[in-house]
């Protein structure tokens, strides 16, 4: 039988894990806004919950010494690092440039949206020491959780994308960079 406080410290999961994925989600409608292929929604949906992970341990990690400040510099980054991509974005719709410079979905373009969502975790990780969560159950909990919110998030992008074509692509980038400028605000207020 479960105790009072293990259902505070699951809802707390729970909690961690529904803020962690949506913001992959947000990110996620605005790449599947190119209607990518299958295999390319596998790989970005397990890079970005390596990467949440990853970045979630990191930040436990560093919880001990001077964590706190780059956790706060870590959340700025991933929100440059999300315009960026939002801007190649648009940058490729405007241009007609050719796929290969910029995928999101496979090698550089892959890291760098990953750590566009990730980098936020660092913050997260920081303060999980002081929140009484468990750590392996939360990273558990995350990397499901990130898998299934990046599939959801490719998929409204790509019933977008058919719809929109063109201009589907060029909407995504300005999301991105539209939602980094909102993150930091965020940050900032």
């Amino acid at each position: 039988m479960k105790t009072p406080d293990d259902l505070i410290v699951f809802g707390k999961i729970l909690a961690v894990a529904f803020a962690v994925g949506l913001d992959v989600m947000a990110v996620s409608v605005g790449v599947g806004l190119a209607n990518i292929a299958p295999a390319a929604r596998l790989r970005l949906g397990l890079a970005f919950a390596i990467s949440e992970v990853v970045m979630q341990v990191v930040g436990y990690e560093l919880a001990a010494g001077a964590g706190k400040i780059l956790g706060e510099v870590g959340a700025y980054i991933g929100f440059m690092l999300l315009a960026l991509v939002g801007a190649f974005m648009v940058r490729k719709s405007m241009h007609n440039a050719p796929e290969e410079e910029f995928d999101a979905t496979r090698g550089m373009g892959l890291v760098m949206t990953s750590l566009s969502i990730s980098t936020d975790s660092l913050g997260v990780g920081v303060a999980l020491p002081a929140t009484g969560i468990s750590l392996l159950p939360l990273l558990l909990t995350i990397s499901i959780t990130t898998t299934g919110f990046t599939f959801i998030g490719l998929a409204c992008g790509a019933r977008l994308g058919e719809r929109y074509e063109r201009g589907a692509e060029r909407l995504g980038g300005i999301t991105l960079v539209l939602l980094a400028v909102l993150f930091t605000a965020e940050r900032l207020i």
